[in-house]
């Protein structure tokens, strides 16, 4: 059989990082070496990279996408924005960091650029509830910002023919109860905990598995 390099590349803010959790336990690297296991004994070799900074929001993985993404030219790119997008600083006097209409141009852009650089499969995950429902300076909770950037995530996906893995259905209705399992304790409740990073791979692993296969397939057959 034909030998095959594949590229996947994590791309987004602290929740593709993996903020405060061990790397090995992170769902980025939980997948990688899922995945590097399946495909142990084929000619099928992946590479995993990582490419999520924490605090960052969808302008400012515009801005490293060239360095980030595009030098790498990944056939396979995830993409995950928006908590710090939605999020507003107090020293912001309540303006979102990004207000809905450069997050939709940012996040399109990328799609775009990932494509053009070779990106045959693009992933956009919603992002998962949080338990911030503090009213911010804005007149609204972090939640109900967040609802509203999904929404708009489910749009470009629609949109532009990208494959939406939508995370906040994905995990399903949850109790306080779950939500307190899945999240880092109190101040924080936006970041994965372990037992969120195992939920997280688990609802993402079916289309990132479907997209290494068809890529898998597509150059087989170059």
């Amino acid at each position: 059989m034909k030998p095959v390099a594949i590229t996947v590349i994590f791309f987004g803010d602290s929740i593709t990082e993996g903020q405060y959790v061990d790397p090995a336990l992170r769902w980025t690297n939980l997948l990688a070496d899922q995945f590097t296991r399946a495909y142990l004994d084929t000619p099928v070799s992946i590479n995993f990279l990582n490419k999520g900074i924490s605090g960052e929001t969808s302008r400012q993985g515009l801005e490293r996408f060239a360095r980030d993404v595009q030098q790498n030219q990944p056939d396979i790119m995830t993409l995950e924005f928006g908590l710090n997008d939605c999020n507003c600083w107090i020293s912001d006097r309540g303006y979102p960091r990004n207000p809905l209409p450069v997050y939709r141009a940012n996040m399109v852009e990328m799609i775009e650029r990932a494509r053009l650089f070779g990106a045959r499969e693009v992933i956009m995950q919603t992002n998962h509830e949080t338990l911030k429902r503090k009213i911010m300076l804005s007149g609204e909770s972090l939640e109900t910002a967040r609802k509203r950037y999904n929404e708009t995530q489910r749009e470009i996906a629609a949109e532009h023919g990208v494959t939406l893995c939508d995370i906040e259905r994905g995990f399903g209705p949850m109790t306080d109860a779950q939500l307190e399992e899945s999240l880092l304790a109190y101040p924080d409740h936006l970041h994965l905990s372990m037992a969120g990073h195992v939920r997280y791979a688990q609802t993402i692993k079916p289309y990132l598995e479907r997209a290494l296969e068809r890529v898998n397939q597509e150059k087989t057959r170059d």
